[in-house]
């Protein structure tokens, strides 16, 4: 206990121990909000990717599915124990004009705007996620007579074309009959409302439709693009979507190795892959930082060893063995890197809680983080107990191994030359 009040006594006045603590606490705080930022950006790529396209979809090829019917592959899926709900969509791309029939008429004109219309049932998907948020059956119930078809769309498609609720549409797309042109048609919609997934680019360039408005309208058969599966609780997506796969396969629908199915990861492709490789190469750039911080400790301790011979041969004399002597040394290396942990993760979690006024500090108010580059309104955060521990742990670790050598170094110190040294 009287090694460490010492140790403690060192700390509080010796200015460079506290820089020492300072310097682990700044590369703590970088490298917590960075987790942070990446697992919470993760995080909400994953919940506004599977809240709108589900679980797992099951995608035929257009050139093989054309020839079959929906009841043979709704046959198969009530099958698979797995699933908790699956809904047919049709998915189909098109150009909007906000100023109805005359935008169309001009093609160099500025009011065009290219968006994917999602055909879907809202009596279907009432009870998913993207049902509940966008109220669906209600937005989406059927048109009366003389009406035209309604439409949601995204609320970052409606802000940038100007729509408000009640406003007509202008959707220009093209058929496709069998062997032979593609035929450009075209029909009005009238917007109902809006609908905000939380995601930059799936609010901007979807619009969602009755799937049998979509249907009358390209004339598409069969009358779907993909089925979305929604899995139950407890079950994985991807032995899910391998699952289906396997049963499609044994029923004859599928003949391709490959299958038919996606999990909702192997829909986010090659961007979900970029993430993961940015969140690894992130770690590993502000670990370098909390390393280069916790190696100053060598140079802090070797100089506190070479300023306190003294201090080490009167422990010497008094019968302190060399294994305490180490153990005061590593302790009060340790004592510094716990400080400083400790600064660097309250330091990190006021960082994450106030991100948009440090932004507008480094900025000069101007915004750094737009969501046409980062996908999302509010930068997202997820402050995870498991990576605080292991970021405490690793630095923990590694303050210790840079105490190693300056406790050696004390511990080789002769007791008669540190006293007379002293003088």
């Amino acid at each position: 206990m009287s090694l460490l009040r010492l140790a403690w006594a060192y700390f509080r006045h010796r200015l460079l121990l506290a820089l020492s603590a300072l310097g682990l606490a700044l590369g703590v705080a970088v490298l917590f909000a960075a987790l942070a930022v990446i697992n919470g950006f993760q995080i909400e790529f994953e919940r506004t990717l599977r809240e709108f396209a589900g679980d797992a979809a099951v995608k035929p090829p257009p050139t093989s599915f054309g020839h079959w019917e929906f009841s043979l592959f709704t046959d198969v899926l009530d099958q698979v124990e797995g699933i908790d709900s699956y809904q047919p969509r049709l998915n189909w791309y098109g150009l909007v004009g906000r100023r109805g029939s005359r935008a169309l008429d001009d093609p160099r004109s500025a009011d065009l705007s290219g968006l994917l219309l999602v055909g879907l049932d809202p009596e279907a998907e009432s009870a998913t996620p993207l049902g509940k948020q966008a109220d669906l059956e209600r937005h989406l119930s059927p048109a009366g007579d003389g009406q035209a078809p309604p439409v949601l769309l995204g609320e970052e498609a409606a802000q940038r074309l100007g729509l408000e609720a009640g406003d007509t549409l202008e959707v220009l797309s093209f058929y496709h009959p069998t062997g032979g042109r593609a035929v450009p048609i075209r029909r009005s919609f009238r917007m109902t409302g809006t609908f905000a997934t939380g995601q930059f680019d799936q609010d901007l360039d979807r619009a969602l439709v009755r799937r049998d408005d979509l249907v009358a309208f390209t004339r598409r058969q069969p009358p779907f693009s993909e089925i979305v599966l929604r899995s139950k609780s407890g079950v994985d997506p991807k032995e899910l979507s391998e699952e289906v796969d396997r049963a499609l396969l044994e029923a004859g629908i599928s003949r391709s190795p490959l299958g038919m199915t996606m999990s909702w990861d192997e829909m986010g492709g090659k961007f979900l892959l970029a993430v993961e490789n940015q969140k690894g190469i992130l770690v590993t750039v502000f670990f370098f930082i909390v390393l280069v911080a916790a190696y100053q400790l060598v140079a802090t301790l070797t100089l506190t060893v070479t300023e306190k011979r003294r201090d080490i041969g009167v422990l010497g004399a008094l019968g302190a063995t060399p294994g305490r002597i180490i153990s005061f040394f590593v302790g009060l290396g340790l004592l510094i890197s716990v400080i400083g942990a400790g600064l660097g993760l309250l330091l990190g979690y006021w960082l994450c809680r106030n991100l948009r006024l440090v932004e507008s500090w480094i900025s000069g108010g101007e915004p750094i983080f737009t969501a046409e580059v980062y996908k999302f309104e509010e930068i997202p955060v997820s402050i995870q107990p498991q990576a605080t521990l292991l970021l405490v742990g690793a630095t923990l670790s590694t303050a210790l191994f840079f105490s190693l050598f300056p406790a050696w170094r004390a511990v080789r110190m002769e007791i008669v030359k540190a006293l007379h040294s002293a003088r």
